[in-house]
């Protein structure tokens, strides 16, 4: 799925990394004015009050805390938070004096002196030491490999589940356009084609496929993680293609799919990925021409009969001859149905 070093010219990754040492007062004040980034993925603030209360004991005891491991943002210039958004989340309501669900922060299971003390009811000499406490953070500069990148998410992001690619993409090339991805990925004639549930952003990647590969084609190498990274990458800010451009292209292939042969159109033979790559593309490339249910659906019905066709369903299916093997079989099997 992501970047194999087993595949790779040389086992070296292009990540340049640098470690940094910040005041808490200073990670705090950057979270306020939210200068760090938590990915999508991020589990949500699952620390229990015992759990965060000795993380700042820690701290006020004069402990070292685990780093924080950071990336510099190349477009934002903003901080990604890779490994340790409990710990910034907790720095944050201890010094805001209450949890996101209102109850008051106070320290519990911790030494009887601090038991039950508040930011603002530490002691001056504890809360200047809590302040001035340093936390270590291995930050990972903007001027990053985004294959590295991918690999190292996969490695040092402790969610407990690996990441998938599109969870990835989404945090490294956040902007409009994984917004965009987001809000088709929940429209409700595209939920009835999926049929199911968007589970660690799948439907997202196959709508990033779709739209890529009816995009920028003739740029594919074979590679298909790296270039739908790269699309991703120069269009993060919908500046290339637009909104509207992506969105009349998406919801009029779909519209007509669901019209014309139904909700289970992806779903013959189970196999979901080639089915969905040959027709949405082809509809796509032929609406602009005029597309007539009739004839669409008698050639739908020889493709899903065809069995040359379902033989393209073999490892390594998105190799570059494959793949366009595969679509200009499907355009030619469309052609002789239109005669």
């Amino acid at each position: 799925m992501n970047y194999d070093i087993e595949t790779s010219e040389s086992p070296r990754l292009e990540v340049e990394y640098y470690g940094a040492d910040f005041p808490v007062d200073t990670l705090v004040k950057r979270m306020e004015e939210e200068e760090f980034i938590i990915p999508g993925f991020q589990r949500k603030y699952v620390w229990k009050e015992e759990e965060a209360s000795r993380f700042i004991e820690t701290l006020l005891l004069g402990l070292p805390s685990p780093a924080l491991f950071l990336a510099k943002d190349k477009f934002s210039k903003k901080y990604l938070v890779i490994d340790g958004q409990q710990r910034l989340k907790t720095l944050q309501y201890f010094f805001q004096k209450s949890f996101p669900n209102g109850k008051v922060f106070k320290l519990k299971g911790v030494v009887p002196q601090l038991e039950g003390l508040t930011y603002s009811t530490l002691p001056p000499s504890e809360r200047r030491e809590l302040d001035n406490a340093i936390i270590h953070c291995i930050i990972i500069s903007e001027n990053y490999d985004p294959r590295g990148m991918f690999y190292l998410f996969e490695r040092l992001n402790t969610t407990g589940t690996p990441l998938k690619a599109q969870e990835i993409r989404n945090a490294l090339y956040h902007g409009s356009f994984s917004e965009l991805l987001q809000d088709l990925s929940r429209n409700e004639t595209w939920r009835e084609l999926y049929g199911k549930d968007d589970i660690r952003a799948n439907e997202q990647e196959h709508i990033l496929r779709f739209l890529a590969l009816h995009f920028d084609l003739e740029k594919y190498s074979g590679d298909m993680t790296n270039f739908l990274n790269q699309f991703m990458l120069k269009n993060k800010d919908l500046d290339k293609i637009s909104e509207n451009e992506i969105k009349n292209i998406f919801f009029n292939t779909i519209s007509f799919l669901k019209n014309c042969i139904g909700n289970k159109v992806f779903y013959e033979n189970k196999l979901f990925n080639i089915l969905f790559d040959s027709v949405m593309l082809l509809t796509a490339q032929e609406l602009k021409k005029g597309l007539e249910c009739s004839k669409f659906k008698k050639f739908y019905e020889l493709l899903i009969k065809d069995k040359h066709f379902w033989s393209f369903a073999q490892p390594s299916t998105t190799s570059k001859k494959k793949l366009m093997t595969r679509l200009e079989y499907v355009r030619e099997l469309y052609r002789n149905t239109q005669l």
